[in-house]
């Protein structure tokens, strides 16, 4: 009994989510994490639409498959003392009837790794690292409405690949997100404090609009914010602009009297909604949660935060939740940074990937400022099966990825793009470290890149 209630509240708890995001005629986030079913090991053809699946377990994500094998002395410790391998997840949906809604997109936070998607039968892409989020456009791969659609996923975690306990599976949040031909990208919104004078704060926004529609419009975005007590503060509108087919961006600077700023002390959090109109109707809205804060590194001071000297405290911490395995339970993330808090902590470097999702949000929340760290290796190998082989392939768009995911947290102050990298003093890791510098300032100019060289 006690069991079914936690269900229902899970159940009512996430329904609930899912409907709030669902504001007005903007897009539909879907929270897409229950009712899969899954399979330990490898099989042919799982990804058909007809396969048998009806003797797997059924299971919610977020799941780490590697924390629920066997002990084995064999697999070393940085596996845990658990065999990795490989495991296929399924499951069946069908989307509501809405023609609004043209374009839909499934986004993975994290799964680890070598991941493979189907939609239907029919491969939609291939992700090898297990850290970065990831999302595929699947609407051409979809059935019409009230149609079931069959999502398969193949997540291989084989060989010696992590020097750390990394967890197998679909370990992080996935959400389904249908939106109007005309929309903000994905992650498109980029909030940044500009400055900090006396008792006003100025703030910019830059929003990527895309046109997925085969003409052009009038557009406009309008933009509320609200303080850390949920009180509209400010209101603004672009100027009407004809969109081409394509992706545009719209870029407003705006003035915030009185803020309250985000500090170790006083994690205030305001949020922004943009919301897009086009020839005068609604077509999506997108809110973000940011901070007000100035960051400063130099040599005399060291780090400073809203132009106060902060001496940071704290150590590197890998992505897992212990005996829970990698999977990214929510109140397990929040309470890890409650209790570095608790224990003096107030800085965080992600030793060393970049972490959940979940994990910055309680940092935001909490007052914990973080390194985030992209890589732990480039070209040259640490493990035989590790990221290097898909490095020279794969690092732009996972760099891309991360920065875009993260780069509105307040809790974030400096960017690493690397940790202990063996070919630092080579000279193709000069040369890579210069691309990699630029890449990030490409998507992020507020913050500082450094790298873990030891």
């Amino acid at each position: 009994m006690k069991k079914l209630i936690l269900l229902s509240l899970l159940t009512l708890q996430f329904g609930l989510l899912a409907a709030q995001n669902a504001d007005g005629q903007g897009r539909l986030s879907r929270l897409f994490n229950f009712g899969w079913k899954f399979h330990a090991g490898d099989l042919k053809d799982a990804y058909s639409v007809n396969y048998d699946d009806s003797s797997w377990r059924v299971l919610d994500l977020p799941h780490d498959f590697q924390i629920e094998q066997p002990w084995d002395k064999g697999a070393g410790g940085a596996r845990g003392f658990k065999a990795m391998g490989t495991g296929w997840y399924r499951k069946t949906f069908t989307l509501d009837s809405n023609a609004n809604y043209t374009n839909t997109i499934i986004n993975f936070d994290g799964v680890y790794m070598n991941s493979e998607v189907w939609i239907n039968g029919k491969k939609v892409g291939v992700h090898p690292y297990g850290y970065s989020a990831f999302h595929y456009d699947i609407t051409k791969f979809l059935k019409p409405a009230g149609e079931k659609n069959v999502i398969a996923v193949k997540v291989r975690n084989e060989g010696k690949n992590s020097r750390w306990y990394s967890g197998s599976g679909i370990y992080r949040h996935v959400h389904l997100i249908r939106t109007q031909p005309i929309h903000i990208a994905h992650n498109g919104v980029y909030v940044t404090t500009e400055n900090i004078i006396d008792d006003m704060a100025v703030i910019k926004v830059a929003s990527t609009l895309d046109n997925q529609s085969k003409m052009s419009a009038n557009v406009k975005l309008s933009m509320t914010i609200c303080s850390p007590t949920d009180e509209v503060v400010q209101t603004v509108e672009t100027p009407i602009k004809n969109v081409a087919k394509g992706s545009s961006e719209f870029v407003q600077t705006i003035t915030i009297a009185r803020p309250a700023l985000w500090s170790l002390e006083t994690p205030n959090l305001y949020k922004i909604k943009v919301t897009v109109w086009v020839n005068g109707k609604e077509t999506d809205n997108v809110t973000t949660t940011f901070g007000i804060r100035t960051i400063e590194f130099n040599a005399q001071e060291g780090f400073l935060l809203n132009g106060v000297s902060v001496l940071l405290k704290g150590g590197c911490l890998h992505h897992d939740n212990g005996f829970l395995g990698s999977a990214t339970i929510d109140r397990a993330e929040e309470r890890k940074v409650e209790l570095l808090k608790a224990y003096g902590y107030n800085a965080v470097r992600t030793a060393h990937n970049p972490p959940s999702q979940q994990f910055l949000d309680a940092c935001d929340r909490v007052g914990i400022v973080v390194i985030d760290e992209l890589f732990d290796m480039w070209q040259r190998k640490k493990n035989p099966h590790d990221y290097h082989l898909y490095f020279d392939e794969w690092w732009p768009s996972d760099l891309a990825s991360i920065v875009m995911r993260d780069r509105n947290h307040p809790s974030v102050i400096i960017w690493s793009i690397g940790n202990e990298i063996n070919e630092r003093v080579a000279p193709s890791g000069h040369a890579l470290r210069k691309l990699l510098v630029a890449e990030v300032k490409k998507f992020d100019t507020s913050r500082p890149v450094s790298e873990g060289i030891c």
